[in-house]
């Protein structure tokens, strides 16, 4: 079989697979045959690329959106952490060069357009989020049900990114009297209040646990980026859970619920109002016209004051 043909097998799981398989096959076999590397060569680094992308970043996959310069560096940065120095230039190199092939030379590649025309990930329906309630009240140890219940809360109650719930610590979640607020730490820092709903696992997490406890997985070693994959393929139940899933469904529920525009871009770690566009779709059609209309001519007094001055 030669490289243009090569059959590449990937070490992750066949459901994930499956939805980035056709991208990184379209992108190694136009990029190969015109850069020094075989297919062999740029399948893993393809691979991991759109992983990431998909998985830990959320963005569509399209090649001028996951090869550009800014996403192939931070994806060298935070989802290579378990590469050395040389390994994460090898493959920065490899998918630079591909981006050169895919983008073409009309191409700006230090263009970074975060969204893109796929589709963004489906929401959870209000069944699905009561299944994954019962799917981590049901495992084995209490360890076990308590990260679960973690991980559902900070997924689905504070909207964080997988990468962002790995590397979260005990430390980086505060209770006061007006509830629960996590604080993300890294390029996107931000403080994020938590859903009501889901304030109550991380409670349980923050009792008796001392502040350098991983709040998802004690024990864990830190930069994991597959951790949340392998504690529910290794969970009791069968499960259809991603922390993409989970994020779209928060922020579904913040666009549907009117919270203020800034605030939720802040809170999801977004630069501009576009990157929810994608997830209008999602959004129920407002049934009470008075209640919708009443909302978008209410003014407060100092807002009319404002508007006058302008």
């Amino acid at each position: 079989m030669t490289d243009t043909q090569y059959d590449y097998t990937p070490m992750i799981p066949a459901e994930h697979w499956t939805m980035i398989s056709g991208f990184v096959r379209h992108t190694v076999r136009e990029a190969a045959p015109l850069t020094a590397y075989s297919e062999k060569q740029l399948y893993p680094a393809a691979a991991r690329l759109a992983l990431w992308a998909w998985q830990t970043a959320s963005l569509p996959l399209e090649a001028d959106v996951v090869f550009s310069a800014p996403v192939i560096d931070r994806f060298s940065a935070e989802g290579l952490l378990q590469y050395t120095n040389a390994g994460r230039n090898t493959m920065r190199a490899r998918l630079r060069r591909m981006a050169d092939v895919l983008l073409g030379p009309d191409k700006d590649p230090d263009r970074h357009r975060p969204m893109g025309k796929s589709d963004p990930s489906a929401p959870y329906t209000q069944r699905d989020v009561s299944a994954l309630r019962s799917w981590a009240a049901s495992q084995g140890s209490e360890e076990r049900r308590s990260s679960a219940g973690a991980l559902l809360a900070l997924g689905l109650g504070a909207g964080l990114a997988g990468k962002e719930i790995v590397g979260l610590r005990v430390a980086d979640i505060e209770q006061d009297e007006l509830g629960i607020l996590v604080q993300v730490r890294g390029a996107s820092a931000r403080a994020v209040p938590v859903l009501r709903d889901w304030e109550q696992p991380l409670a349980d997490r923050l009792s008796g646990a001392h502040n350098d406890t991983w709040a998802f997985r004690n024990g864990q070693e830190g930069g994991n980026p597959n951790l949340i994959t392998d504690f529910v393929s290794r969970s009791y139940g069968r499960v259809n859970l991603q922390a993409r899933r989970m994020r779209a469904t928060w922020l579904v529920h913040h666009i549907a619920a009117g919270t203020p525009l800034v605030p939720l871009l802040r809170a999801a770690g977004l630069q501009s109002p576009e990157a929810l566009g994608r997830f209008m779709r999602f959004v129920p059609a407002e049934t009470d016209c008075e209640t919708a209309r009443r909302s978008l001519v209410s003014w407060t007094g100092a807002d009319r004051d404002t508007r006058q001055e302008l």
